[in-house]
């Protein structure tokens, strides 16, 4: 296994203890020669979904690398600890709880998945709340370091890994039933489908749409950029990963709305 400069890393541990700080210590004692590269460790706590997400929108941007992820609130269970490789020659290390599968399928799929349990390649003894410390962050610096993924434990096979599917907004008579996958810092939500889908219901760009979410009945301009609208107004944009956003010009639309992920809306004409 060649060697690896990079890792990735996403997590759901915040900025505001050491844990991530203590992974980066682990890691660059094992390989000194990494560079990190922070994805995102505000991902809300113990939320699966929206760590995989993360994920999945951003391994399409980064370098041949390692990539370490821990939303992990089975930590210290039965759940695997697991390392990945994919067909595109992505590696994922991180729990089998269906956190790495998006991303891995957008990495053209599972090629092989190995249980990480050899003592060799993690630290010891294993504590049962801060496995990112003691199963992660080595197995993710020792890949990186060259070693054959095999090397950390036995062979899992792709179809008993635990998988997690984000859902897609389905199509009912002339309007979408969509939920919002995430908010961002600016307050924009970002709902589970694509213009392709929208405009495939004859919602085209310039058309004002109506939006229901959370009690609210909205008629929202379909834009192309924020600045579409007068500052403070709701206009539905693509976002840059390809999604469709609900927004409001220099504004919150997540604290306006009181909206968050998993907040289900429907949009039509």
């Amino acid at each position: 296994m060649e060697k690896r400069g990079i890792v990735t890393f996403l997590s759901d541990y915040g900025l505001q203890d050491e844990f991530v700080g203590v992974c980066h210590g682990v890691m660059l004692k094992i390989a000194p020669h990494l560079k990190v590269v922070q994805i995102h460790h505000n991902i809300l706590r113990q939320d699966i979904r929206h760590g995989a997400i993360v994920l999945l929108q951003s391994c399409r941007f980064m370098p041949p690398a390692v990539h370490l992820a821990v939303v992990d609130p089975s930590v210290g269970s039965g759940r695997k600890a697991i390392v990945l490789e994919t067909v595109a020659g992505s590696i994922f290390v991180g729990p089998d709880n269906g956190l790495l599968m998006p991303a891995s399928v957008e990495c053209g799929g599972v090629r092989r998945a190995f249980e990480i349990t050899s003592e060799k390649y993690t630290l010891s003894p294993v504590s049962h709340t801060f496995q990112g410390r003691d199963v992660f962050a080595p197995a993710a610096a020792h890949v990186a370091n060259g070693v054959d993924p095999s090397e950390l434990g036995p062979e899992v096979e792709p179809a008993d890994l635990i998988p997690l599917e984000i859902p897609a907004a389905w199509l009912h008579d002339d309007h979408l039933h969509a939920e919002v996958l995430q908010v961002d810092r600016f307050g924009n939500l970002q709902l589970n489908m694509s213009r392709d889908v929208l405009e495939k219901t004859g919602l085209q760009r310039g058309r004002v749409l109506e939006v229901r979410l959370e009690g609210h009945r909205l008629n929202v301009p379909f834009g192309d950029t924020f600045a579409d609208v007068d500052v403070g107004e709701f206009v539905l944009v693509e976002d840059s990963y390809d999604y469709m956003s609900l927004a409001i010009n220099k504004g919150d639309a997540g604290a306006k709305l009181r909206a968050g992920a998993g907040s289900t809306a429907i949009v039509g004409p």
